[in-house]
């Protein structure tokens, strides 16, 4: 009984074409994005970038109105102060504010964020990972993720455990939020693969 060669079938590829063949298939696999590299030293701020990634999920509003809980907000949700609009905002504010204002803005709430990130993540972080991280932490606090099984695999160096531990965070009242399990799907690509992946 004759046994073929296991690599018999290789063979017709390599002639008559056969090795250009191969070589497109290559070409026309969709292979993941590599992951950024992680050097020894940590970012201690949010990029650019990462500051436009949080505004696509907060919205934005160029005038001063009063948010859900009655506070008086402008941009991308900025605290001007509490309780409602009454008159004695600052002028610039009540003339209304530029979207690039707005992340300005934004990026000088999210630098508690940075911080509470900084003090508690123990390995090194890419600065796509740290924008990831700070996102997620401006969106649930320091106190959910200061207690989270996500800080506790990401300071073992589990890195590959994150997007899935940063997905549990899709609830609210209860319910699932569509809204929420979008972010949290953008801010574990983003940690995973370094894609903003936005338009803002």
């Amino acid at each position: 009984m004759n046994r073929r060669s296991p690599t018999r079938w290789l063979r017709p590829t390599i002639f008559g074409g056969g090795l250009v063949a191969i070589v497109a298939w290559l070409a026309r696999r969709r292979l993941p994005p590599r992951p950024p590299a992680i050097s020894g030293v940590s970012p201690t701020a949010i990029s650019d970038q990462g500051t436009r990634f949080i505004a696509q999920f907060e919205g934005f509003d160029p005038k001063l109105v009063n948010d859900a809980a009655g506070h008086c907000t402008i941009g991308f949700g900025h605290l001007v102060h509490l309780g409602p609009c009454d008159g004695s905002e600052p002028a610039e504010l009540k003339r209304g504010i530029t979207r690039e204002r707005g992340l300005e803005l934004l990026a000088q709430e999210t630098s508690d964020a940075a911080a509470i990130v900084s003090r508690l993540v123990t390995v090194p972080l890419t600065q796509s990972q740290f924008d990831a991280i700070v996102s997620f932490v401006f969106n649930v606090g320091q106190t959910s993720f200061a207690s989270s099984t996500l800080l506790k695999i990401l300071n073992q160096g589990l890195y590959a455990g994150v997007p899935a531990q940063i997905g549990r965070f899709v609830f609210g009242g209860g319910r699932r939020l569509p809204g929420l399990v979008a972010r949290r799907a953008a801010e574990g690509r983003l940690f995973s693969t370094g894609d903003y992946g936005f338009g803002i």
